[in-house]
């Protein structure tokens, strides 16, 4: 092992700790998303979240640049912080981007039942499978022999630009802070939320055949998520709803008697985006249920409500409502903008 010694397993697996962190800090920062241990193959054994295409992304493209850094200089800044670095057992230097890539591609070897990862432990190597099939060993060392494009980039520097030389503590201790930061961000996780409402609703009364005034309000809440203090939105939504209701100053004498009456809402929002649900009767024994939760909880007497969720502010959008008996025969009907949400509400 070009007279080094083995790395320990701990301090290989704490590497890959920190350049799994180091991969999902990055991630996170760009797009609010993140994978879990992403440095090593099928290594999460659990539920592993659903990740966006930009997530992706960017785990792709960190991962990326973690394998160019070990396939050229052996390290990753894992490695590196824990002094050690994959070299070609025959040669000791780096083994190239293809060596790399093949290494990473037979972790998958590794990761069945992890007797892979730990055959390291008592290989006389320390070798994996994968460490076996590409002549490879993980060394305690941060200075291996130079990969031969890296030797020559080096005398090219010393030749034309000596003052682009820095110490290699500056590389260690760039390293370290990148590796800190990533595992402060893992561990120190917090989330919230917090929900808009609109201050004002909108209404409009159908005369006929039924006599009732719908109420229109608007709601948006977000979620979010911060490490180490820093906050990034997760997921946000929004809600339009309506309550019909035959007790708001109107004359509703001639209404006739209804049973369990239903309403529907479709809104359209000027971008031609369409949303519609349909709504069942407001319960008898809890009229004006989830009153700190509705944006209709001060309507008096309501008959039926319904609401509409969509994936976009639907303010100044058209939504139009409508009042159907059991049977579903049309009672009322009526159209008005979807009121702005303005008001700010913390999520419970």
């Amino acid at each position: 092992m070009d007279g080094h010694e083995k790395a320990g397993w701990l301090l290989r697996v704490l590497a890959v700790l920190l350049d799994s962190a180091v991969v999902a800090s990055i991630a996170w920062l760009a797009t609010s998303d993140a994978p879990t241990y992403a440095a090593l193959p099928l290594l999460h054994r659990g539920e592993q979240p659903q990740l966006g295409s930009d997530a992706v992304s960017w785990t792709v493209g960190s991962l990326l640049g973690l394998g160019i850094l070990q396939a050229y200089t052996g390290m990753t800044p894992g490695k590196r912080v824990c002094g050690i670095s994959v070299v070609d057992a025959g040669s000791g230097r780096p083994i190239g981007m293809l060596g790399t890539v093949l290494r990473w591609l037979a972790h998958f070897l590794d990761a069945f039942l992890l007797l892979g990862y730990l055959r390291a432990t008592w290989h006389p190597e320390g070798r994996t499978y994968a460490d076996s099939l590409l002549g490879t060993v993980v060394v305690t060392s941060t200075r291996p022999r130079p990969h031969r494009w890296v030797a020559w980039l080096r005398r090219l520097r010393d030749a034309r630009a000596p003052w682009l030389r820095w110490p290699r503590i500056v590389t260690s201790g760039v390293s370290l802070v990148v590796c800190a930061a990533a595992a402060a961000m893992s561990l120190v996780q917090g989330s919230g939320g917090s929900g808009h409402f609109s201050s004002d609703m909108t209404s409009c009364t159908s005369t006929s055949p039924f006599v009732a005034t719908a109420t229109i309000g608007s709601a948006a809440s977000a979620t979010w998520e911060s490490r180490l203090g820093i906050e990034r939105p997760v997921e946000r939504s929004w809600e339009v709803a309506v309550v019909w209701s035959a007790a708001l100053g109107v004359d509703d004498g001639g209404n006739p008697p209804l049973d369990a009456p239903s309403a529907a809402l479709e809104v359209r929002a000027p971008d031609g985006s369409f949303y519609s649900a349909e709504g069942g009767p407001m319960p008898d024994d809890e009229p004006g249920a989830d009153a700190d939760n509705s944006v209709w909880w001060s309507v008096p007497e309501p008959i039926a409500s319904v609401s509409v969720e969509a994936p976009q502010d639907l303010s100044g959008a058209t939504a139009t409502a409508v009042l159907l008996d059991d049977g579903g025969t049309l009672l009322a009907r009526c159209t008005v903008p979807v009121p702005a949400t303005e008001h700010e509400e913390p999520a419970p």
